[in-house]
């Protein structure tokens, strides 16, 4: 179990992001791997966001030197076409770490979504902050804690590099709060409100977990590699702050967390 320092806990809200190595090993990195490769064979069929088996797929047809494949973007709420992966979403080593920021012994699970970034396929998420997503300054978002009540974890499945597209921070830009920063996954953000240059890269190891909160701007790059670079994402919101229905059967479900 992986308990976080006060040190850690102030960095997570100074720098606006904590990188936690080893969380998950061999065997959950085995399982996880397996339920990615049957996901990516569904996908390679399917076109645009939709929903099958449970699960709701990002997926584009896109034409690329040599012909035409899937450009896969996520699958949200994946354990509902894998429950694997939904187990290891409500796994205390993650939950325990987003209770310990939030200050809570509850969370609600929000997001159990992976990405792909497959060889030379052209995805990359622009600089964004979460709590756009979330719904803030909506009816669908309170900051309970009066601190984002939001945390996501994201955890490496391949080693992530700085040619395989990694995710980059804007250290310090989640102490701003809420910008209303633009938002379109086909163009890079840009904004007044942060330099894009002082981004900090963020390479991983397998079974390594990147956390961090709703108010930090972050995004990632291409991959421009010959290897995968597969994430597994699951956010946790603190209770009493979401209002909206996420996709996905079971999704907002409350977690106890254990002490120890």
């Amino acid at each position: 179990m992986v308990n976080l320092t006060p040190e850690q806990i102030n960095d997570f809200y100074d720098i606006g992001f904590l990188v936690v190595p080893s969380v998950f090993g061999t065997a959950e990195l085995t399982l996880i791997t397996d339920a990615l490769s049957r996901l990516e064979k569904e996908a390679k069929s399917l076109d645009g966001m939709v929903v099958h088996r449970g699960s709701q797929f990002v997926v584009e047809q896109k034409v690329y030197e040599g012909g035409t494949r899937a450009q896969i973007k996520r699958v949200v709420w994946c354990g509902a076409i894998e429950p694997g992966l939904l187990e290891l979403g409500e796994d205390a080593r993650i939950t325990r770490m987003a209770g310990q920021i939030m200050g809570c012994h509850q969370v609600n699970h929000l997001i159990n979504q992976v990405h792909f970034k497959l060889p030379h396929d052209d995805v990359f998420f622009p600089f964004h902050q979460d709590s756009l997503h979330r719904g803030y300054g909506t009816p669908n978002w309170r900051d309970v804690n009066g601190r984002g009540s939001y945390v996501q974890v994201v955890m490496a499945i391949d080693p992530v590099t700085i040619e395989n597209g990694p995710m980059l921070f804007i250290p310090g830009s989640g102490r701003n709060g809420h910008l209303s920063l633009p938002y379109d996954e086909e163009v890079q953000t840009v904004s007044e409100h942060f330099d894009p240059d002082t981004a900090i890269a963020v390479p991983m190891n397998p079974g390594d977990v990147a956390v961090f909160g709703p108010y930090v701007i972050h995004g990632s790059l291409p991959n421009t590699s010959d290897d995968r670079r597969r994430v597994f994402i699951n956010g946790f919101a603190y209770p009493g702050a979401n209002s909206r229905k996420y996709p996905g059967e079971g999704s907002g479900v409350l977690i106890n967390i254990p002490e120890r």
